[in-house]
Parts: structure tokens; C-alpha cells; sequence
């Protein structure tokens, strides 16, 4: 029984999202399946197949990494979604938030986030190189933000293109206004002079108006 416990405990990982994915009824769908209303249309998302436990644990997360809205989303009208920088920035932080899940339950996530039904992910080799790859067009690059958190690894995923900036759909930056203050108390304010400070696509008097 202690080694099948010791076996579930080595596969899990910490999540760190840094959009939409703070607000935990959200994220639970990616986990549990259910609908959602995403931008005025209703949404199915399909469970774990092996895994639908809730997270272990979560708490807020501060990745050296710069935050921009990019690409062109069909969900969100060919509006921008969120990325993190390829390269470290200790100026430039962007507030996270943490989940700890199992390998299972990210690769799931990971495939439904690039809309597809399955990925197959080397975690062996992801934590030797600390990234991995993919040809895919949104979400192309694991990153491993830290190899060893409170014992377990952190992983995430992003863009390894840098791609052109886009400002986000009102109803997406509402989605993580709320998440931040959620999860890291800021002021309605603050997290829109978070989301729009230079070089992050978003202006400043659209995210007002979303706060209105």
C-alpha cells in the first residue's frame, strides 16, 4: 500500500496558470468535464479520462516571466489569450496561481487547451531539458518553471514563437481580472494596470470599461 501511495505521490506536478485557468470552477471542467458559457455560446469540455480528482492543493504564484495577450483565439473572436515570455525576466513578474494535479491530468489539459483529445508527454525528458516542443499552434511549449517546489516540479505552457501581440476580448480579460483578485487580492484597478502595462497588447481604456 506505502509504495502504491509513494508511486501516485512521484506523479504528481504543480500547474502554474496564468489566465482564465485561476478561476477554479473553470478549471475544474477541463478536469471533471461539464459545460461552461464561453463568450455568449455554451461549451463542452470532456473529463479526465483517468483521473477526475480535484487539485491537492493551490495557492498564488509569481513566474519571472513576462504576461501578453497574442493570437488569434475562434473562441474569443480572433482575440487575443494569454502567454508567458520564453526568456526569464526578473523585472517583469507575472501573477500565477498554482495547482497541484496529477501527470495524467495535465497532459489532458494540455491537449484540450490545443483542442485536441490526447498529447503524449516525456516528463522524463521534460525535466532533463526543462522544455518540450510540440507542432502545435497556440500552446506549443511545456516549460518547467522549477524542477523541484515543495516536491514536486512545476509546469506550464506557453508559445515558443513569441508571437505578435493582440489585445484580449472584453469578457476573456474580465475572466482573469477576476482570478486576480481571487487569487491574489488585487484591487479591480491594479489588475487592470497589470494587464495593460507596455508590451502586453491589452489597452488600458478597454480593460476599464470591462471593469464598469
Amino acid at each position: 500500500m506505502l509504495a502504491v501511495m509513494e508511486q501516485m505521490t512521484s506523479n504528481m506536478i504543480w500547474y502554474a496558470c496564468y489566465g482564465s485557468n485561476m478561476d477554479l470552477d473553470r478549471f475544474l471542467k477541463y478536469i471533471k468535464g461539464g459545460q461552461l458559457t464561453v463568450n455568449g455560446e455554451i461549451k463542452n469540455y470532456k473529463a479526465c479520462p483517468t483521473d477526475i480528482l480535484p487539485p491537492e492543493n493551490s495557492e498564488p504564484y509569481l513566474i519571472d516571466r513576462k504576461f501578453l495577450f497574442a493570437k488569434e483565439s475562434k473562441t474569443w473572436n480572433k482575440h487575443g489569450v494569454g502567454f508567458i515570455s520564453n526568456k526569464k525576466n526578473k523585472k517583469s513578474k507575472t501573477f500565477g496561481k498554482l495547482y497541484l494535479i496529477s501527470e495524467a491530468q495535465f497532459s489532458h489539459l494540455f491537449a484540450q487547451e490545443n483542442g485536441r483529445e490526447t498529447t503524449k508527454i516525456n516528463f522524463d525528458k521534460l525535466s532533463k531539458l526543462g522544455i518540450l516542443d510540440y507542432e502545435y499552434n497556440f500552446y506549443n511549449r511545456i516549460v518547467q518553471l522549477d524542477k523541484n517546489y515543495k516536491g514536486f516540479p512545476i509546469l506550464t505552457f506557453t508559445n515558443r514563437d513569441n508571437p505578435k501581440t493582440n489585445k484580449p476580448h472584453p469578457e476573456y480579460a474580465r475572466l482573469i481580472i477576476s482570478g486576480l483578485k481571487l487569487t491574489h487580492k488585487l484591487t479591480s484597478k491594479e489588475a487592470v494596470d497589470y494587464l495593460s502595462k507596455k508590451g502586453t497588447g491589452a489597452k488600458k481604456k478597454e480593460l476599464l470599461k470591462v471593469i464598469q
